[in-house]
């Protein structure tokens, strides 16, 4: 009866929790800067052309880089595909020239771009260009000369070039919007970009279980084994490498480059670093499988350098790098990443103690329960910091995709939060029951269930556009 007490206590902190995540929120909206990923073009949208366009200028809010990206015209009447040849004017303005020049015709514009960060910027906008002909019309110049017997007229035909206006009652907007995707560029390739995100869903995911796992394992279950399953350790290890050259592939096929340039290419830094990373912790852990390694104190020091890597990895991609002040994102990042893996890799040693080690469970879940406290705050404070580094105002949380999949990640979260509250004031101080643990067990799963939704969700939001 005290435990159940106390769960309308457990519900009220927590929900404290978000209170005070929403007051931080809402005293940082006024510093946080506008962002928008499209600013504009040169000439703007809808404009009415009277002579050739041979380029257009287009302007971005975040830096852009130009490989794999494109900008395509396509003249509604005449059906012509045009592709422009992009040059850099800075990191945010692109040049497309066109050649031949736009004339004579409706041209809706198409670009797709990838930011620094990974994410598409692509969109389109109308020119009228009807007006705009260019007319060759040949004359014949007659020249009079004195040779000192007479006089000599001599014609020259000589070619003069103008602009004539032709009237027409098409509008901008009459642009047919069924035009066909260019051939060419990031926006083609839709089903390389579904390749990348679940690349790095298994990276994020496996990466965090395995981080997540080995502290629980340490200072929760407190194995005296040196590691846990070391031949699932190396099976993960290798996956989640493997994961990591599959996204730098997909980089490679989306900007339109070969592998080896992708690897040094700064959008694969990430998934370079957690394949590296992972590689250190299967040889951590076959040093163990084979024996070379017997120490637990020398294993916990050569497992620092692969959790650091899989954890910071995230920090070179994504809006991590494009947005807000960088050592605080990263700061951030880093923060949310870890403490996510706290939490899953708990759940998931919980749910293995439940099977494995039942005489264990009691204490073990209340040493987890008292860690998890913390953790669910950082990840909850986190989470809003980072969230408002980059959305520009609580409008866009319903205004953009971006906004639209935070909420469905919050609201797991939530879920997830709700479920570790009962477990930590209803189910863990009544687990020297059979009954109980049983009870226990499935919960465990559907948490865990949860968090795997939770990250799933994280890794769409990472290259989705705010």
């Amino acid at each position: 009866m005290r435990a159940f007490i106390r769960l309308p206590t457990a519900l009220s902190l927590f929900g404290a929790m978000i209170a005070v995540s929403i007051m931080v929120v809402v005293a940082l909206a006024p510093v946080v800067s506008a962002h928008s990923d499209f600013e504009g073009s040169e000439p703007a949208a809808d404009a009415v052309l009277i002579e050739p366009l041979d380029s257009i200028t287009l302007r971005f809010a975040t830096p852009v880089i130009g490989e794999g990206s494109s900008v395509v015209a396509f003249a509604q009447t005449s059906g012509v595909t045009t592709q422009g040849e992009l040059a850099a004017e800075s990191d945010t303005d692109w040049l497309a020239v066109f050649t031949p020049p736009l004339q004579g015709d409706l041209f809706r514009i198409v670009y797709a771009f990838r930011a620094e960060d990974g994410h598409l910027i692509e969109g389109e906008f109308a020119l009228n260009a009807v007006a705009a002909t260019t007319t060759t019309v040949a004359t014949t110049t007659t020249t009079v000369a004195d040779d000192g017997e007479g006089t000599l007229a001599v014609s020259e035909p000589v070619e003069t070039t103008s602009t004539t206006e032709v009237s027409s009652t098409s509008q901008p907007g009459d642009v047919d919007a069924g035009a066909p995707p260019p051939t060419s560029g990031p926006s083609s390739s839709s089903g390389i970009d579904t390749a990348n995100h679940i690349s790095r869903l298994a990276q994020n995911l496996l990466g965090m279980t395995v981080v997540g796992y080995l502290v629980f394992a340490i200072a929760c279950w407190r194995r005296e084994d040196i590691l846990p399953a070391p031949r699932v350790s190396i099976a993960l290890a290798v996956v989640i490498a493997l994961a990591g050259l599959l996204e730098i592939a997909t980089i490679g096929r989306q900007l339109d480059i070969t592998f080896g340039d992708a690897l040094s290419h700064q959008l694969s830094r990430s998934p370079l670093i957690t394949t590296c990373a992972a590689a250190v912790l299967a040889i951590a852990a076959l040093s163990v499988l084979t024996g070379q390694v017997t120490s637990r104190s020398s294993f916990r020091a050569l497992l620092v350098i692969p959790c650091l890597g899989l954890l910071v990895a995230p920090t070179f991609d994504g809006h991590t790098v494009s947005m807000g002040p960088r050592l605080l994102h990263a700061l951030s990042d880093v923060v949310h990443m870890g403490s996510t893996s706290m939490w899953i890799g708990s759940v998931i040693g919980l749910a293995v103690v439940t099977r494995t080690d039942r005489q264990q469970l009691s204490v073990v879940a209340q040493r987890t329960a008292k860690a998890l406290m913390g953790t669910v705050a950082a990840v909850v404070l986190s989470g809003v910091v980072m969230t408002f580094i980059i959305i520009d105002d609580l409008s866009s949380l319903t205004d953009s995709t971006w906004g639209r999949i935070l909420i469905v990640k919050v609201v797991t979260v939530l879920i997830a939060g709700l479920i570790g509250a009962v477990h930590h004031w209803s189910v863990v101080p009544r687990l020297a029951s059979r009954d109980v643990q049983t009870t226990f067990q499935r919960s465990v799963t559907i948490e865990l269930g949860v968090l795997i939704a939770v990250i799933a969700v994280s890794s769409w939001l990472v290259v989705a556009m705010p």
